[in-house]
């Protein structure tokens, strides 16, 4: 019989990723968030910022998770798709695109979306998604805030 271990060389750990946020962001407990933090204190719309780990196919590009991106903003109010946009952020090339749409409540979201894969030796590759959020009345200057977050990330093995 055989054991298999992760992680392992053969079932590697995802990357770390590290974000430097403001003094008055707190860290939150997401489900299915690798990492999460948002402004302190109540507002209509709390700027927060998210980071989703997971593997895909080494074959993937990041026009598939666009498309993936693309299926669920199309169905809300005065939604919103921005053109990919190659940044390099960290020492890594991220596919950056942005979303908007108005919730429920009449209040405009603007999201931030940066993907980046890292290829394994196996045939699939790491993911990394950030999400930068910004809403309301709020939004013009907490968004520059939000994408100093984002900008800010480190991805490492």
């Amino acid at each position: 019989m055989t054991t298999l271990s992760y992680p392992s060389d053969r079932f590697p750990a995802p990357p770390s990723v590290s974000l430097n946020v403001p003094d008055d962001w707190e860290p939150v407990s997401v489900p299915s968030v690798a990492l999460a933090a948002k402004q302190s204190g109540e507002q209509l719309f709390t700027p927060n910022v998210i980071v989703r780990l997971g593997t895909r196919s080494a074959l993937d590009q990041p026009a598939d998770a666009l498309l993936e991106l693309t299926g669920a903003v199309e169905g809300r109010q005065d939604a919103r798709i921005g053109e990919m946009q190659h940044v390099e952020l960290g020492g890594l090339s991220f596919v950056r695109v942005d979303v908007a749409w108005t919730d429920p409540r009449g209040i405009a979201i603007r999201q931030h979306h940066l993907f980046t894969g890292l290829p394994r030796e196996d045939t699939l590759q790491d993911f990394v998604h950030l999400t930068g959020s910004v809403g309301g009345p709020e939004a013009d200057g907490d968004e520059a805030v939000v994408l100093k977050v984002l900008e800010s990330v480190r991805v490492t093995r």
